[in-house]
Formats: C-alpha cells, structure tokens, sequence
C-alpha cells in the first residue's frame, strides 16, 4: 500500500490543469519561467510557483544557463526540464 500511497499523492501533484499543461510544455523542451508564462497565458508568479511545487516532488530539475536570446543575450536565465520521474509514474500507473 506505501507505494500506492505515495504514487497518489504524486498523481495530485499533477492533476492541476496548469501544472499537467507545464509538464507537457516541459516533456517537448526545457524552457525558463517566461517562455512558459508566455506560452501558457498565465501569470509568471503563478507558473513559478507551480513550477517550485514540481520541482519540490521531483518532476522537474532547473538548472541555470547562459542565454542566447537577444533580449536575454549573456544572461543567467534558469531553464526547467521534466526528470525521469515523470516516466517512472506514467509506467507505475499503467502496471495497475
């Protein structure tokens, strides 16, 4: 059941519409926190703090990189990317 249990809070993790809707922006290429608020329409309080809770369970990883944007060019932006726990989940739930 400790596995069960734990893989039904990491579902309701991702049950709210706008982090499944980052995940999904996120599983085609890793993106930072404008570029996702953009393409989402939301607010980028908003996306950062959904982005802080996935990070928190281990769906995502930032890392920071140079960028080469031109607004953004030679600046430390923080970019985001889905982990490998994100598979590891959709595979437990298809094994039930």
């Amino acid at each position: 059941m400790k596995i069960e249990d734990d893989l039904l809070k990491d579902v309701r993790v991702l049950l709210h519409p706008i982090r499944f809707r980052i995940v999904k922006l996120l599983a085609e290429k890793p993106m930072h926190v404008k570029e996702i608020s953009k393409a989402l329409g939301e607010e980028r309080r908003l996306v950062s703090y959904h982005l802080n809770i996935m990070e928190k369970y281990g769906f995502l990883k930032s890392d920071y990189e140079i960028s080469e944007l031109p607004k953004l060019k030679g600046k430390a932006i923080r970019k985001y990317r889905v982990t490998a726990k994100l598979e590891e989940m959709i595979l437990s739930l298809k094994k039930i």
